[in-house]
């Protein structure tokens, strides 16, 4: 599943922050940029209630008036987004033309003190207001009057100067998070590389390419790897005793059998042949078994040594050489198809003894003719060998390659050689097929992978 992925794991959690973070930074200098230009648009207000609290005047009479126009246009223009107003105390109203019939309800001016207040949010009939006011007391006539004083604005401009700036800034946030992403993204590779490498190490041992883990690793990782290669060796050193204790085995049971196989031709010439037919046959049965043994123990031991891997046609084609000079060898022709630089992934001893099997059992069933060849399929190595003799009967096909299974007692052997060609196959993680020819003849197939270190080819290397 995805999320058991390391890589997702640290994507995930990398990108979950980066994104936070980046909404509270776009948060936070919107915000900052919204107190900026808050605070120069009071500033400009404040300097315009300066103006009007210089330029208001008080008759005699007691009438308040404003002396003249503010410096801004904008205050004549009827609804023009920028107000002033002024309320005594009697309910008098002066306002600016850009007020036109509309009044301010101004909350919280403090009465009397002089001092400005700020609001926003300030609902009126013009819309929601930015405003600024103050309370001062202005002598008229031989009386003290208040006045309160105020001055506002649309908050619209503050709302679209910092949604513009939003926009602006989500663009710029979004690059920044492009390039965060592909920094992350990049240290996450370059940071599991080592990973990486050790997972194509273990791939190779696993290749049986080599023994242990070798070059150079992070700190962290060394332990892991020293701890590997401490196990490998363990492995190695356990299969090495496995094999001295197995060819020890056999070598010590060789002579108790060849002492009981000739107190069996002993008791045979002594006239009782029914017992020591027994006793050969279970000799017999007892060294197949020791033999076959001995070949899985020599196999499992190569398979850890292999590294380059064997050729197969130099390999083969020795073999073919040796079968011309064993019976019938010469009266059969033999034909070789198999491309040089074609390269197994098994031990050389291995390959002959599979080779060995095939061929010889070619040999016997043969004819007068015998085909080898050799070809690439995907990342495998396929050795085909064909006869034209007889051939095995179809509910045979399975049971040839099982132990000690024979097609015919007359002819000489053990019968073991397929049986011990499968079980190196299974230790090389290959495979046997048997097929019979038409109209006459056997097919032998055997698959192996193809090296990973030398000479893999991508097209046929001969045909089957």
């Amino acid at each position: 599943m995805i999320w058991r992925s390391l890589k997702f794991r640290l994507f995930a959690a990398a990108a979950i922050c980066i994104i936070g973070a980046l909404v509270v930074y776009w948060s936070v200098l919107t915000q900052i940029f919204e107190q900026h230009v808050s605070e120069r648009l009071y500033k400009e207000l404040e300097a315009h209630l300066n103006q009007l609290t210089t330029r208001l005047e008080a008759s005699d009479r007691g009438e308040i008036t404003v002396s003249d126009t503010l410096d801004n246009p904008r205050f004549e223009r009827p609804f023009g987004g920028l107000y002033w107003q002024v309320t005594t105390t009697s309910g008098e109203v002066i306002s600016s033309r850009s007020l036109w019939d509309q009044t301010i309800t101004a909350p919280g001016v403090q009465n009397g003190t002089g001092e400005i207040s700020r609001h926003r949010d300030v609902k009126s009939n013009t819309g929601t207001l930015l405003l600024v006011g103050r309370t001062v007391v202005i002598k008229a006539g031989e009386k003290d009057r208040q006045v309160q004083l105020i001055v506002a604005m649309d908050q619209n401009e503050l709302t679209t100067a910092r949604a513009s700036f939003a926009s602006d800034v989500s663009v710029l946030v979004a690059l920044l998070a492009l390039f965060l992403f592909a920094a992350m993204a990049a240290q996450t590779l370059i940071g599991l590389r080592p990973l990486s490498t050790l997972r194509q190490r273990l791939n190779a041992l696993s290749s049986n390419r080599q023994a242990v883990l070798e070059g150079q690793f992070p700190s962290e990782v060394e332990p892991l790897v020293a701890e590997l290669n401490g196990l490998l060796n363990e492995r190695t050193d356990m299969v090495d005793r496995a094999r001295a204790s197995a060819s020890d085995l056999a070598h010590g049971l060789k002579t108790p059998l060849a002492i009981l196989s000739a107190e069996g031709r002993a008791v045979g010439e002594a006239g009782h042949d029914n017992i020591s037919r027994e006793i050969n046959l279970q000799i017999g049965v007892m060294n197949r078994q020791i033999e076959r043994q001995l070949a899985k123990a020599r196999a499992r031991g190569q398979q850890r040594l292999v590294g380059k891997g064997t050729e197969l046609k130099p390999a083969i084609s020795k073999l073919v050489r040796a079968f011309r000079q064993l019976p019938r060898g010469k009266e059969i022709t033999w034909n070789e198809d198999i491309a040089a630089g074609v390269y197994a992934d098994i031990d050389l001893m291995d390959l002959e003894e599979i080779a060995g099997n095939i061929l010889d059992n070619a040999r016997k069933w043969a004819q007068d003719e015998v085909s080898v060849s050799v070809r690439v399929r995907g990342n495998d190595v396929v050795i085909v060998v064909e006869d034209n003799g007889p051939g095995v009967p179809h509910q045979q096909t399975l049971a040839i390659s099982e132990r000690g299974s024979r097609m015919d007692e007359d002819v000489p052997g053990s019968g073991l050689g397929l049986a011990i060609t499968q079980d190196i196959l299974e230790i090389y993680n290959g495979h046997m097929a048997i097929e019979n020819l038409a109209p006459h003849g056997l097919k032998i197939e055997i698959v192996l992978p193809a090296s990973g270190e030398a000479g893999r080819m991508d097209t046929k290397a001969g045909s089957a």
